[in-house]
């Protein structure tokens, strides 16, 4: 493809790799992704390490993750056009902007295509926690779906849960709040896991399911442990984790669907339906006013 490096160069090969591994998420609905799920399914496949070392065996500090971001580069600014600016998420930067028309009818009519109607029967919709940025960034479409809430922790947060999350969650007795659950399997014992489940149980009652990754799956694919740094402890010790992204974003996005799907009380196709014949409605009825 022109515009790419020489396929005999180390920048070449990754990103032709990092092309055709974009087209199969694209070819299987699972875009937008991240540089993230990148770097874990071409690690997968054995086209990068997890670190880049030296003769001596120490680790540099340029990681393959950074390589992966420059091929990706390339790819999305080929005049081809290849690779949409819009299938990598960025969740570390945010852009607020604010909605207005010439009239409050005209805000009506082109806020209509989406507006929606209660999936959940009167209840609560279920409350999708991930502990990374860039997962909650993948997932935030079908969460939007199913009109579930959605945040990302960030690894172990405080102020957080207690001012954004447990809002949600607070409630009365017996109505506890469904929560789905995505972060890694921390075999140093879950602390993100055990702090977000602790603060938030101080404000209610909590149905907690942990969708990934779970200790069943990493037996059932047999997943590599990688060395992380707690830094609660001085100087920081390094314990054993299998990230949620080690499941690759198909199989995360399928798994969610499917606990949202079998908790509705209607399919998700029933009620769209039933919004879109709504939303004939009510435009006939703006259209007669005018």
């Amino acid at each position: 493809m022109v515009g790419l490096s020489k396929e005999t160069t180390k920048a070449g090969r990754l990103q032709r790799a990092c092309l055709r591994l974009l087209l199969e998420h694209e070819a299987t609905g699972a875009i937008p992704t991240s540089i993230r799920f990148l770097f874990y399914e071409l690690l997968d496949q054995g086209v990068i390490p997890k670190v880049y070392r030296d003769k001596t065996g120490a680790e540099k500090k340029r990681t393959p993750s950074q390589d992966i971001s420059d091929a990706v580069t390339v790819l999305r600014e080929l005049d081809s056009g290849a690779i949409p600016w819009g299938w990598i998420v960025d969740e570390t930067r945010t852009l607020e902007e604010w909605r207005y028309a010439v009239s409050v009818q005209s805000y009506v009519e082109e806020v209509l295509p989406v507006a929606r109607i209660d999936l959940w029967g009167g209840e609560s919709p279920p409350l999708i926690l991930c502990e990374s940025r860039s997962l909650a960034g993948v997932l935030r479409d079908i969460a939007q779906d199913y009109l579930c809430p959605i945040a990302a922790t960030n690894g172990q947060a405080g102020g957080f849960l207690h001012t954004e999350v447990a809002p949600l969650v607070a409630g009365p007795p017996g109505r506890g709040r469904r929560v789905l659950y995505l972060g890694d399997l921390d075999l140093s014992g879950g602390h993100i896991e055990a702090n977000t489940r602790a603060v938030l149980e101080g404000y209610g009652e909590l149905e907690w399911e942990k969708v990934a990754i779970t200790d069943v799956q990493v037996r059932e694919r047999a997943f590599p442990a990688k060395s992380k740094l707690d830094y609660r402890f001085k100087p920081a010790r390094a314990f054993d984790a299998v990230e949620t992204e080690a499941l690759g974003q198909a199989r995360i996005m399928e798994l969610l669907k499917e606990r949202l799907e079998a908790a509705v009380p209607e399919p998700l196709s029933v009620v769209l339906g039933r919004e879109e014949h709504q939303r004939v409605k009510v435009r006939k009825r703006l259209s007669a006013e005018e």
